[in-house]
């Protein structure tokens, strides 16, 4: 993706996810996005096979962008029933223990870096946006786009993406040296056509 794909697909986002974002509402404590009704509790073989990607997608050529995502995703999702649950924080382990490797192999040496390798090897277009300090505190967003893990998933009323908020947390925390949490708070699995994390760093 060149760099006017990429701030294409950025202005794009950013004006859907503003919409979606005005049309949201609170159901239990989690923020559910317009996009549709939860219609079911988990996901089966026909929700994670064939997605469509706009951008990441454009130029694969024979759907292998839609082959490559479902490739990652049978692996991804493939747990047993009973492990389901434990899962999620293994599989937050894991993108953490990546994205702090990537630092450390000098791999990735900026947030600027990260954006182009999720990027180039077509996990999602990252978006960082709404920095500021608050209460000794280094508050951020970060929405990531099309992503690998989520994108034409239906909406099962919770945000799924432990993955890339491992990857997000590793990085920042490698690079930054810092206590680090990243939340993600909006998700395709959650009604919205984005991943949204709320990031804190602690000084």
């Amino acid at each position: 993706m060149n760099v006017k794909q990429f701030e294409k697909a950025i202005d794009f986002y950013r004006l859907l996810a503003k919409e979606e974002m005005e049309n949201e509402k609170i159901v239990n404590g989690t923020i559910i996005g317009p996009k549709s009704k939860v219609k079911k509790k988990n996901f089966d073989i026909n929700d994670i096979i064939h997605p469509s990607r706009q951008f990441l997608g454009k130029n694969a050529g024979e759907n292998l962008d839609s082959v490559y995502v479902s490739t990652f995703r049978i692996g991804h999702f493939n747990l047993p029933e009973q492990l389901a649950s434990t899962g999620q924080g293994t599989t937050f382990v894991g993108g953490m223990e990546f994205g702090s490797n990537l630092v450390k192999q000098k791999i990735v040496k900026s947030l600027e870096d990260l954006r182009l390798l999720l990027a180039d090897y077509k996990m999602g277009i990252v978006d960082v946006f709404n920095e500021k300090q608050e209460d000794g505190e280094k508050i951020m967003n970060i929405r990531v786009y099309e992503c690998i893990e989520c994108v034409d998933l239906p909406n099962i009323g919770k945000p799924i993406c432990y993955f890339e908020a491992g990857i997000i947390t590793g990085v920042l925390k490698e690079l930054t040296k810092k206590d680090v949490i990243a939340e993600e708070k909006r998700c395709w699995t959650s009604g919205f056509s984005f991943c949204q994390f709320d990031v804190k760093i602690k000084d």
